[in-house]
């Protein structure tokens, strides 16, 4: 049976120059066995900053030493985060049961984060959409990209340099065409995604307390704008969901680093399901998809979905839970709905809807 926690254990060794002759003849073997490992494991060079794998048969010594080199110069750049490899380890072996845990850990080992910090004046508007309508567009480059409800994209570059940035407010779904070259950047909120190509869906609206990014394929780095030190940069894994706080911990000390990285949730979200049955692509396909979100969630999702404004008027009520979709349903149809599920009052006035309890 694979076990993709134990190789990226490996790739972390080799990577980091603390891997025997032996293990780096057991990494080729995996390679050789598991090409979508090899393949990740390209494509963490280019994220690193390196420009092209070690040949596969260059001697033992030489392979350490050349990713020893790769360590050497990773720890120079003045803008990567200061953080004691002690420390690392024991997280990382503390993970290490887990693949996504691993996976980050190979990557905070060396990778180097996105220092293009955010443009102020982005190149120009590309694509905007109301609450409750969402588009579809081609960017420069080929890559597809759809725009949900209340949502806006700039370019941050003319996509003729060294990278290809854009910036998200609100949610968006990515398609990317690879490139190695030119480095794809996503400044959402309070983060940057980095990619070479891929495909992921980025949930960022200013009204919500997280940012939310899914990736479905390919390899992505969620650092902070600018390289924040008390964020360690994070490599997301095909099916996995990253969730974080929209609010950016400022404090330079170790008790703020360990709050904000406790604070992330990165869990593994259902492949067996088609993407318009998917909680996080539903909406691709016009289709409001909910599970188990309490009722203050499920108005955020609504205010975007029906292009309306919803108010509470009591916190009691905001802790009600759903699951379910809508598609075709109306904004009457859809609380009707959850009225039977839960019952609560609402009138609505204009496009004001204000709910509460029946108590």
């Amino acid at each position: 049976m694979r076990d993709d926690a134990y190789i990226w254990k490996l790739m972390a060794r080799s990577i980091y120059g603390e891997a025997s002759p032996a293990e780096q003849q057991e990494l080729r073997k995996y390679f050789i066995q598991y090409p979508d490992l090899k393949q990740q494991f390209e494509l963490l060079y280019p994220l690193l900053g390196k420009k092209q794998l070690p040949e596969e048969k260059m001697e033992e010594p030489d392979y350490a030493r050349k990713a020893t080199e790769l360590v050497e110069k990773a720890r120079g750049l003045e803008s990567a985060p200061v953080i004691q490899l002690k420390r690392r380890r024991r997280a990382y072996y503390a993970a290490a049961g887990i693949v996504i845990a691993v996976i980050g850990a190979a990557a905070f080992l060396l990778y180097k984060p996105a220092t293009v910090a955010i443009k102020k004046d982005p190149v120009a508007l590309a694509l905007a959409t109301g609450k409750g309508a969402r588009k579809q567009m081609l960017l420069p480059d080929g890559s597809q990209v759809w725009l949900n409800g209340g949502s806006n994209l700039y370019y941050v570059t003319d996509f003729k340099g060294a990278t290809r940035e854009v910036r998200l407010e609100g949610e968006a779904f990515f398609d990317v065409v690879k490139d190695r070259k030119h480095p794809f950047i996503v400044h959402a909120g309070t983060i940057d995604v980095k990619v070479l190509g891929t495909a992921f869906n980025v949930k960022a609206y200013s009204s919500e307390a997280n940012i939310t990014t899914v990736l479905y394929r390919g390899l992505v780095s969620i650092t902070r704008h600018e390289g924040n030190k008390n964020f360690q940069p994070v490599l997301l894994y095909p099916n996995q969901k990253i969730v974080i706080p929209s609010k950016e911990v400022v404090e330079d000390n170790a008790t703020a680093n360990e709050q904000q990285q406790d604070a992330i949730k990165i869990e593994t979200i259902d492949s067996t399901k088609k993407e318009q049955e998917r909680v996080e692509t539903a909406w691709m396909y016009n289709r409001l998809e909910f599970r188990g979100d309490d009722f203050a969630t499920l108005a955020n999702k609504m205010e975007q979905w029906y292009n309306v404004e919803i108010r509470f008027a009591d916190d009691r009520v905001k802790q009600l839970n759903f699951n379910g979709s809508f598609e075709k349903e109306t904004v009457q149809q859809a609380l009707a709905a959850l009225k039977i599920a839960n019952p609560f009052n609402y009138i609505i006035e204009n496009n004001v809807i204000v709910i509460s309890s029946l108590h």
